[in-house]
């Protein structure tokens, strides 16, 4: 494309593609890179056909390319980074959770009494008087079953070195 093509091109279409790049780009700054690199588009590659058409099909590549390459950035300013933590309690959350499964498994395998009083204590987070009420057991009783279960676990986990 010639020079002084170019100039009447640019200054016949320039308000047209700018219009057309900010209702695709919605920001001013961006509408105009994208103006821009589709005359330098048009300056190095265009050689005959409809120049309307065939700039405002550039435009419209330039667009989804430069959607493309900001979608694979993140925007910092819009990124919270005070949720992102440390590795090592990343670490020890694991941890904590890997010895939560086990003795949620170890409290699988008790006597169904001993199993329902341990998880009615911990999933449901009911009290003594509560279970008891709902085992139709004394307080103490419920009392006297979680102090063994837990010195029971307790014994596992020392002999298995979980804890």
């Amino acid at each position: 494309m010639k020079n002084d093509d170019l100039k009447s091109a640019y200054q016949k279409y320039y308000q047209p593609l700018f219009l057309y790049a900010l209702s695709l780009a919605r920001n001013k700054a961006d509408a105009e890179d994208l103006v821009a690199n589709t005359f330098v588009k048009a300056l190095l590659s265009y050689e005959q056909g409809h120049l309307k058409a065939w700039l405002f099909t550039v435009l419209k590549n330039e667009y989804l390319r430069l959607y493309q390459k900001k979608k694979r950035y993140i925007d910092e300013s819009s990124f919270d980074f005070s949720l992102v933590g440390d590795p090592s309690d990343i670490i020890k959350t694991f941890i904590a959770e890997e010895q939560k499964q086990w003795i949620y498994s170890q409290i699988y395998q008790l006597p169904s009494r001993e199993q329902e009083i341990m998880l009615l204590s911990l999933q449901a987070e009911l009290n003594d008087q509560e279970i008891a009420d709902l085992m139709h057991l004394s307080v103490e009783h419920v009392r006297v079953i979680r102090y063994r279960v837990k010195k029971q676990l307790k014994d596992i986990c020392q002999k298995e070195g979980i804890l």
